[in-house]
């Protein structure tokens, strides 16, 4: 083979991987640009459908899960938006408040797993000491992301599939949600023994499993779809033990 022909081959080889590059970057733009909205609209009609659980006179849990649905909706929302606005003080500031949210949100999951054991028949679960208890946890929680991870928050944009958000520009291990998330595992799980109900259990396993996957791979596509799908099996189970 003559020194051309071989060079000739190596660019066309190139020439298809830059083909096969720019698609598949295009593809991750178009899956970004799609799969935000969706959420932010998921996140919505999920907060709509948990109004009708005021009907039931104990809706403390419904009103703390349509928290949690309005900072989840929030963070889709600004992410779908980020390119809109572009690079600058306002997006960085509105993913600072993504952050603030996040943390003052969050926690008070641990009140309603608590609220939805005692609810599925767990004893403990009912003693007043253990739901006031989680309240202390829940502020305790609160405090923690406050000061761990908020205060003095330095963020960095970053480009992910098309869009564009600020992250933190130091991460370490996110203890806040891993606390918060291991407590309502274990109410998952006292509820599954106590009614065959395995479902909350299996959403915060579902979340869990989506949230350790490398974000310089899959950004926060998959992390938001597993979020939802915490919640969903929540609010769920809050049908259930009501």
């Amino acid at each position: 083979m003559s020194f051309s022909k071989r060079r000739y081959e190596l660019n066309l080889q190139r020439s298809k991987i830059g083909r096969l590059t720019f698609c598949e970057n295009m593809k991750n733009a178009d899956m970004a640009a799609f799969l935000y909205p969706t959420y932010t609209l998921a996140n919505v009609g999920l907060a709509l459908w948990s109004l009708s659980l005021f009907k039931h006179p104990h809706n403390i849990n419904t009103t703390l899960l349509l928290l949690v649905l309005a900072g989840m909706t929030y963070d889709n929302f600004i992410i779908s938006i980020g390119r809109l606005i572009d690079q600058g003080a306002l997006l960085e500031l509105l993913n600072r408040l993504r952050f603030l949210f996040h943390n003052l949100f969050v926690p008070l999951l641990v009140v309603v797993a608590v609220k939805l054991a005692s609810n599925a028949g767990v004893v403990w679960a009912s003693n007043p000491t253990v739901y006031y208890g989680c309240w202390v946890i829940a502020l305790g929680l609160i405090t923690f992301g406050l000061v761990s991870d908020f205060v003095g928050l330095e963020l960095i944009p970053i480009t992910f599939a098309g869009s564009l958000r600020y992250k933190p520009k130091s991460c370490g291990l996110p203890m806040l949600p891993i606390l918060t998330a291991s407590l309502v595992a274990v109410m998952g799980f006292f509820i599954w023994r106590e009614i065959n109900w395995p479902w909350m259990l299996v959403g915060t396993l579902v979340m869990f499993s989506g949230n350790a996957l490398p974000t310089r791979i899959f950004g926060t596509l998959v992390s938001s779809a597993v979020d939802f799908v915490f919640i969903l099996a929540l609010l769920a189970t809050e049908l259930i033990v009501y």
